[in-house]
């Protein structure tokens, strides 16, 4: 099992359609917005490290994401 957090950076008037896009992508476990150099978190789940790139791949793909910061978690 493969653990990560995603931190968004996003277009703050957009945070809540992102947070709804989100939830629908697969390994997807929690969301939820934050105050700091982040603005919203995922907090994620996969079988295999390659599922981690394709969900963040996605995460890209949605309008108002500006940009990303993967931490996959080591042990």
């Amino acid at each position: 099992m493969v653990k990560a957090c995603v931190l968004i950076k996003a277009v703050p008037i957009k945070g809540k359609r992102i947070m709804d896009e989100l939830n629908k992508i697969e390994g997807v476990v929690r969301t939820f917005m934050v105050y700091g150099r982040a603005d919203i978190v995922v907090l994620a789940e996969t079988k295999e490290y390659e599922e981690v790139l394709r969900m963040v791949d996605k995460i890209h793909t949605i309008d108002g994401v500006r940009s990303t910061e993967t931490l996959v978690e080591a042990w």
